[in-house]
C-alpha cells in the first residue's frame, strides 16, 4: 500500500473541484530522480525548476572556470537527481502550501485512485474547507 497525504484547496467547490485536491506520495519519487528537471515542470514546480537550471548553469561554467572538474560536475548532476527524487515530493507539497492548499489528512490505498475513493468516502461529500 503506498501512502499519501491529500491537500485541498479551500473554499466551495468549483466547476473542476476533482482539481481541487490534490494526493501527493510519501516518500521519494524515482521519476523525479530520473527527470529531474522535467518533474518539476510536470508538477507545476517553477521555482524549483528556476533554481535547477540555475544550478545546472553553474556546473556548466564550472569546468570552464577550473580546468579539470569535469569528475567533480558529474558527480554533482547525479547528486542533484538523487536529491529531487529524495525530496521532490517535499517540494510539491511545500509548494501546495505556499499556493494556498490546506492539509486535508492522510490516506492509502493501492494507487492514487483507491486513495481518492478512500479519501472521498472518509469525508463525504464536505470535504471542502470553508
Amino acid at each position: 500500500m503506498r501512502v499519501y497525504t491529500a491537500y485541498e484547496k479551500p473554499g466551495p467547490a468549483g466547476r473542476g473541484s476533482d482539481s481541487d485536491v490534490v494526493l501527493v506520495q510519501e516518500g521519494g519519487s524515482f521519476k523525479a530522480a530520473l527527470f529531474p528537471l522535467a518533474w518539476p515542470v510536470f508538477h507545476g514546480l517553477w521555482l524549483v525548476f528556476v533554481a535547477q537550471v540555475l544550478v545546472i548553469a553553474g556546473m556548466v561554467i564550472l569546468p570552464v572556470l577550473l580546468p579539470g572538474t569535469g569528475m567533480i560536475v558529474a558527480i554533482l548532476a547525479v547528486v542533484l537527481a538523487v536529491l529531487m527524487g529524495l525530496h521532490g515530493n517535499d517540494l510539491r507539497r511545500w509548494n501546495l502550501r505556499q499556493r494556498g492548499y490546506s492539509f486535508t489528512g492522510i490516506v492509502a490505498g493501492q494507487d492514487v485512485a483507491e486513495a481518492e475513493r478512500r479519501l472521498f468516502t472518509a469525508l463525504g461529500p464536505h470535504i471542502y474547507l470553508s
